[in-house]
């Protein structure tokens, strides 16, 4: 008798065409209990923002089931359900499972409403998928329920929340940077803000290193890390006034924390080819002879800006794939540390001149990035003591959508904000870079050639040009030249010099 009870019990587990009858019942009052909260970016496409559940056993096949759960929403929107088998062989042209069944649409109020739906499954669901694309906004979900019709048993492991986390629940798509977290059940957090370090409004500037060997700090995700093969080509002809500080050991050549011929890879052993490799050649060429190149590259595939943030990352790691905490590790799962350990490094040799940064497929869009990026940028400033006027952060744009790319957003919801969190930072433009052909997030390496000569092109108009003169002259009414540099090494144009202040011009110090 256990037995044939465990079987019967086994196959009550194994859960799921869903019959489209659903019904919404009112429940103006919710609960006073924990519900999951997705803040979402409205989107053009249904499946631009999802919740995913994913279940710890596949629906069965053939097999009968009914779907409730609590729902609202900051404003009316609509909820489609989309249950998908994400193991299937049946792939589309982006490599994703064709095996979905496209379920009714909801309509979502502002009020807390059950909703049903009762369905036969098509496949070996494995994945509950709620698509709400179009919300601008929070959506909140409790009490998620899905129960065979024959036994009743609910197979929802985590669908009342009141374990007090969210194990089971993501957003697989962050084309417009959804995020979601534990909340009470009238929207105030569940959980404490992680608490983030205090950082000072000032701070005394660092004493660096040689004034004629230029450093700069790379991180980001995936395109900083370097996703193109690196070709012949680029191992060729490496300017030896292009130097690399690598932040983890490559080979007994090439070792964590001493300077080397920037030979790609850059980041780690196994990365590509990245806009690094061409923006330190770019310099080099452009530069006086005198003037040598240094970088360090810190960077993690599929990372949001979170990763480097103290007060995020430990918690961001531990909930992701091995793959990523791979990466990670090799970072002893700091990686900003490992960029501030670097950095430490390089200045007993050089001057950190400025910061690259290319990130946001993974935030793409998000409301706060930008203030988030400009947190980081503030604690890359105060721990290597350098001085924010005179450290420009260089942001790269993400691949564009006419050439292929899935997180465009984010160069108009995102990078246009970024001046304002961070004055002295500079966004590169992506426009018509191609992308590899292969994937929606990545640049082909004639891509990152081009966007690496971008960065340099940048960066040049804000380095001074070097004077070695003393002479000091008046900027007459009548100069035409339009090009001025303040004494941090910043462009300015004529409109905006103040009077009594000294600038470079032409190569000659000059006073309006």
């Amino acid at each position: 008798m256990k037995r044939i009870l465990t079987v019967l019990l086994l196959n009550i587990l194994s859960v799921g065409t869903f019959c489209l009858s659903c019904q919404a019942q009112e429940d103006n009052n919710g609960d006073n209990n924990h519900c999951i909260c997705y803040k979402s970016v409205g989107g053009d496409n249904a499946w631009d923002n999802q919740a995913n559940y994913t279940l710890n056993t596949n629906l069965e096949k053939g097999r009968k089931y009914t779907l409730t759960m609590k729902v609202k929403a900051s404003a009316a929107c609509d909820m489609a359900f989309w249950p998908i088998d994400t193991k299937s062989p049946n792939r589309n042209e982006w490599n994703n499972s064709t095996d979905v069944q496209y379920l009714d649409s909801k309509k979502i109020t502002t009020n807390w409403a059950t909703y049903t739906w009762n369905f036969t499954a098509n496949y070996p669901i494995d994945r509950l998928d709620f698509e709400f694309g179009k919300l601008n906004g929070s959506l909140y979900i409790d009490d998620v329920k899905l129960s065979d019709d024959e036994y009743g048993v609910d197979v929802v492991q985590n669908g009342d929340l009141e374990a007090g986390n969210t194990d089971g629940w993501s957003s697989v798509t962050n084309y417009r940077g959804t995020t979601f977290s534990l909340v009470n059940s009238d929207g105030s957090s569940a959980t404490p803000e992680p608490k983030a370090p205090e950082i000072p409004d000032t701070w005394e500037f660092a004493k660096q290193g040689d004034a004629n060997f230029h450093i700069y700090l790379c991180f980001g995700q995936s395109n900083m890390e370097g996703n193109a093969a690196v070709e012949a080509i680029d191992k060729q002809n490496v300017p030896e006034r292009f130097q690399m500080l690598p932040a983890v050991d490559f080979s007994s050549t090439k070792k964590k924390g001493v300077w080397c011929k920037a030979i790609p890879p850059l980041c780690r052993p196994g990365t590509g080819l990245t806009p690094v490799d061409y923006f330190g050649r770019t310099l080099v060429e452009k530069l006086p002879e005198n003037i040598k190149v240094g970088v360090i590259n810190v960077a993690v595939g599929g990372a949001k800006i979170e990763l480097f943030m103290e007060e995020y990352k430990d918690a961001y790691i531990a909930g992701e794939a091995g793959w990523f905490q791979g990466y990670c590790a090799q970072y002893d799962n700091d990686p900003l540390g490992r960029l501030i350990e670097m950095g430490k490094i390089a200045q007993k040799s050089g001057t950190i001149k400025g910061i690259l940064l290319h990130q946001g497929e993974s935030n793409n869009g998000a409301s706060d990035w930008c203030d988030k990026v400009a947190e980081v940028y503030k604690r890359i400033c105060y721990k290597l003591g350098l001085n924010p006027e005179e450290t420009p952060l260089l942001a790269g744009e993400t691949l564009y959508q006419n050439q292929g790319g899935a997180c465009s957003w984010h160069n108009q919801a995102a990078l246009p904000k970024l001046k304002k969190a961070i004055p002295n930072s500079y966004v590169i433009s992506a426009k018509d870079i191609p992308g590899n052909g292969k994937d929606a997030w990545h640049f082909s390496a004639e891509g990152y050639r081009e966007f690496g000569k971008r960065y340099a092109e940048q960066m040049l108009k804000l380095l001074p040009e070097a004077t070695g003169i003393e002479e000091v002259k008046n900027v007459e009414a009548g100069n035409k030249s339009t090009i001025y540099f303040n004494l941090q090494g910043q462009r300015v144009n004529k409109n905006e010099l103040e009077k009594g202040k000294i600038y470079i011009s032409n190569g000659k110090k000059v006073i309006k």
